[in-house]
């Protein structure tokens, strides 16, 4: 591509490649495009639920709504409330997009603008340069998945530990809720 000089519009399934190889990606739903963009900004700001879904990993959460006069502000089914970052028109009733890797564990008790929250370790995925935990939000049963840094500063977690866990407010967007199912709630 780069020897020819020429534009090149390459379709393929396959998320890492798109991302890898394009200047801008186009994703469509249901035949429309639902945002082109850079590869980066696809993944970091995703215009719609169905983009920040489709992007990379996430976990979601159903959530509502909480009256608020300055921040923007919602509450999971168990009560955990986070301030978060409304994307577009949102509703009484939302959902709450927060990736993996933006889960800090044992955060600094001095670190401002986090939302925290205690999880409970059901598993931990090892595949090579890539470990996952699969945890709980406190008493709930409904799961939620937090990438760990390689750097061994976790290898001290095992399966049943309850863990202190915070997210950067912009890190937790929320959409309007699409109907479609959520798959974790809390």
């Amino acid at each position: 591509q780069a020897e020819v000089g020429t534009t090149f519009i390459y379709i393929t399934h396959d998320q890492s490649e798109a991302l890898m190889m394009s200047d801008r990606v186009a994703v469509m739903n249901n035949g429309l495009f639902e945002q082109i963009d850079a590869p980066r900004t696809l993944y970091s700001d995703p215009k719609t639920a169905f983009v920040a879904g489709f992007v990379g990993d996430n976990n979601k959460l159903a959530v509502q709504t909480v009256p608020s006069s300055g921040d923007f502000i919602v509450r999971t089914d168990m009560g955990l409330e986070f301030h978060g970052v409304p994307v577009g028109d949102i509703g009484a009733q939302c959902t709450l997009f927060i990736r993996p890797e933006a889960i800090i564990l044992e955060p600094d008790k001095e670190t401002k603008g986090l939302n925290l929250f205690d999880i409970v370790v059901r598993n931990i995925l090892f595949d090579g340069s890539n470990t996952k935990i699969l945890a709980t939000l406190g008493a709930s049963e409904n799961e939620i998945s937090v990438a760990l840094p390689q750097n061994q500063q976790f290898a001290h977690i095992k399966v049943g530990d309850t863990l202190r866990a915070g997210v950067d407010v912009s890190s937790c967007k929320c959409y309007r809720s699409t109907g479609e199912d959520v798959h974790e709630k809390a």
